[in-house]
């Protein structure tokens, strides 16, 4: 895997959520992650300002939004798509940006 990219920005709970999931998940197999403000680039701002936080994992956007909203169920959608390498979607099946 060469990365992990989270779509976030200030103020956003559940994108604080998603990171510190992430940073756990990292100790079991070691990843990089870059956070990225949408706030700061208009073309990202559009892109993702709906669907935040938006994960991008090698480049393509698998999960996002409503898919990462249930705490409950968290840590499961993250490790199905950093580790098992399924094209993990939000509910909607319609997060399949590439990741820029």
């Amino acid at each position: 895997m060469s990365g992990v990219v989270v779509y976030t920005k200030d103020g956003c709970r559940l994108c604080e959520r998603v990171i510190a999931q992430l940073l756990k998940l990292r100790n079991e197999q070691p990843f990089e992650i870059s956070i990225k403000d949408i706030t700061t680039d208009s073309r990202l701002f559009e892109r993702y300002k709906n669907i935040i936080p938006a994960v991008a994992i090698n480049g393509k956007v698998r999960l996002a939004g409503a898919a990462l909203a249930n705490p409950n169920t968290l840590e499961d959608a993250l490790r199905r798509a950093l580790f098992n390498n399924n094209d993990t979607r939000g509910e909607s099946g319609k997060f399949s940006g590439d990741g820029s």
